[in-house]
């Protein structure tokens, strides 16, 4: 388990100070979207340290399959703030601190209740990457603190795009977690964000505390009053090669295409390529259909991906080679040509956009099943 170290409640001196502390991206995936810390330091208390609600614990029972599933729960801790940024500066990643304008009685709240949240029976939660994350725990423990006291001031218009094409900023040199993300979020991912929702990114969650006012002594105020660079690392700019999904997707459609033509000359049949396919196109749309109807993770909930990696391709894959499931595999191939064929034609009607190098492995599906429907027949 993490090592907890419960702090005494103290009466900070007029000079504390509350601090959201902004940590630029790693290189791991885990990292790539960046941190959030909240720093309470009190010199004449001697008190320094930084609310971590990104904690969680290798050693819980079951591990991979609750982080699998989304029901891993997560902790808030506090630890010194020394020991913080060595983590970052083994990392190589920047950080930022933006202190913030409040009231004595303001910094005593928020003090108070960071202590409450690390309390053993309030320490845990379930994580949820876009609603309840390291950085939107920070921005409700604010709002909450603050209450009527705490405004945003949202651009105009209140558009950031959808949750899809914020996560994409941060995949851009890593083409294959973009592609495999993709893949795995569903429908929700496609709902565009306001400010509010955007703030699950650290990065925008200190944008919009730039902008925030709060009210002390009857007036507004802005909320933040000193903005500073804690740690400034060099920016690793990666080199990644940005077509490798779309290579991958047309040379799946390239060898397909040959497959087709040389069954067509020859009437053969290839049942060992059909096999691989759709057993790679089922078990695929098997773990979308577990990620939406067995997990946790709202974001991979109604994943139209579905209609191209259909998961019922499995069962074609595993009856193609035997000949008294030929019946089956035609009637299949009868009902999925059409099915797919409308997937393709329709596809950018759909609320959910699909990866570019999608398209190409949806159209050899559909050249197989077209295949299939046209030799059978013709016999």
């Amino acid at each position: 388990m993490p090592a907890w170290a419960q702090q005494p409640a103290v009466t900070l001196s007029p000079d504390a100070t509350v601090s959201v502390i902004t940590c630029s991206p790693g290189a791991e995936i885990y990292s790539v979207f960046g941190h959030s810390g909240l720093r309470i330091l009190d010199p004449a208390n001697r008190l320094n340290r930084v609310w971590n609600y990104g904690i969680f614990d290798f050693e819980t029972p079951n591990f991979t399959l609750k982080f699998a599933r989304g029901k891993l729960l997560y902790f808030v801790a506090s630890q010194s703030y020394n020991n913080f940024m060595v983590q970052y500066e083994e990392e190589g990643r920047s950080v930022y601190a933006q202190t913030l304008l409040l009231s004595p009685t303001q910094k005593q709240a928020m003090y108070e209740a960071l202590l409450e949240n690390e309390r053993p029976e309030n320490r845990a939660y379930q994580y949820d990457f876009f609603y309840d994350n390291c950085a939107t725990r920070e921005r409700d423990i604010l709002m909450k603190t603050l209450g009527q006291d705490l405004r945003f001031h949202p651009p105009t218009p209140d558009d950031f795009g959808t949750y899809r094409e914020l996560i994409d900023g941060y995949l851009r040199n890593d083409v294959w977690a973009d592609f495999g993300i993709d893949l795995i979020l569903g429908k929700p991912t496609d709902l565009v964000a306001d400010q509010q929702g955007a703030m699950f990114l650290p990065d925008y969650l200190l944008k919009a505390l730039s902008t925030a006012e709060v009210r002390i002594d009857g007036q507004w105020k802005p909320l933040v009053t000193k903005t500073e660079t804690l740690l400034q690392m060099p920016k690793v700019e990666v080199t990644a090669f940005q077509y490798g999904p779309h290579l991958l997707g047309w040379g799946i459609f390239a060898v397909t295409a040959l497959i087709t033509v040389l069954g067509f000359r020859s009437r053969k049949t290839y049942k060992g390529y059909d096999g691989l396919l759709f057993t790679v196109l089922g078990i695929l749309g098997t773990l979308m259909l577990l990620f939406w109807v067995a997990t946790d993770h709202q974001a991979a909930y109604w994943n139209y991906n579905m209609l191209w990696a259909v998961p019922f391709h499995l069962v074609y894959a595993l009856a193609l080679p035997f000949r008294r499931f030929e019946r089956f595999c035609r009637g299949y191939a009868k009902v999925m040509f059409p099915f797919s064929v409308g997937f393709l034609a329709l596809s950018w009607l759909l609320p959910q956009s699909f990866h570019a190098a999608v398209i190409p492995i949806a159209m050899a599906a559909t050249l197989r099943l077209a295949w299939h429907w046209y030799r059978n027949r013709k016999s």
